[in-house]
């Protein structure tokens, strides 16, 4: 992860991907929209974990507004 698009963030940390569904509000989620195109074949209702992410803010060196679980509803 790291650069992105979005105009109000510097990069996107998505140390946990997917979600479950719990309210009447997950109807109109936009990660969900567009999981496909990170996790291709991948349910976004498959929640995984991803323990090689976790130290990688450590590595970034400039000061950055972080997006974290852009993939996600932690």
């Amino acid at each position: 992860m790291g650069e992105t698009t979005i105009e109000w963030t510097d990069k996107v940390w998505n140390p946990v991907t997917g979600c479950t569904k719990v309210s009447a509000g997950c109807k109109n989620c936009y990660a969900e929209r567009m999981f496909h195109r990170p996790y291709p074949g991948r349910a976004f209702t498959d929640v995984r974990t991803h323990p090689e992410r976790l130290d990688q803010p450590l590595r970034w060196r400039k000061p950055s507004r972080i997006f974290v679980n852009s993939m996600s509803d932690l």
